[in-house]
């Protein structure tokens, strides 16, 4: 079972990726975020079927640091430098006045705690 979902984790993640380079055909998918995006998640998911595949636990702990280390600037990114309005739409059912200041918030506060189990996935690793 662990084998299966690894190999989709790999043929997810290049698939995502050979969309967003363009080598697939545009009406096979429609994109609502922008390609490097969609490019950063296919080799977030290549990373996690390589991790998964991995029967070396230091390789494997490698795998999830650089996985963490890469959701947390994307959070931070979307903390520190998304534009007014990004996550905004996302959340419908909380006012417009507190929406954007509280996601912020919600995602500064995730990337903090992934940057700190990736720290502490890094001191384990060279224990």
């Amino acid at each position: 079972m662990g084998k299966l979902v690894a190999s989709l984790c790999l043929l997810g993640g290049i698939a995502a990726c050979a969309a967003s380079l363009g080598l697939l055909p545009e009406h096979y998918v429609i994109f609502e975020a922008p390609r490097e995006v969609v490019f950063g998640a296919g080799v977030a998911s290549v990373l996690f079927g390589f991790m998964l595949f991995a029967r070396d636990h230091r390789a494997a702990d490698v795998g999830m640091t650089i996985i963490l280390l890469s959701i947390a600037a994307f959070t931070g990114w979307l903390t520190f430098y998304a534009p007014e309005g990004t996550v905004e739409r996302y959340l419908p059912f909380i006012p417009a006045s507190v929406n954007d200041a509280l996601t912020r918030l919600l995602f500064g506060l995730g990337a903090a705690a992934t940057f700190g189990v990736a720290i502490w996935a890094l001191r384990r690793l060279f224990r």
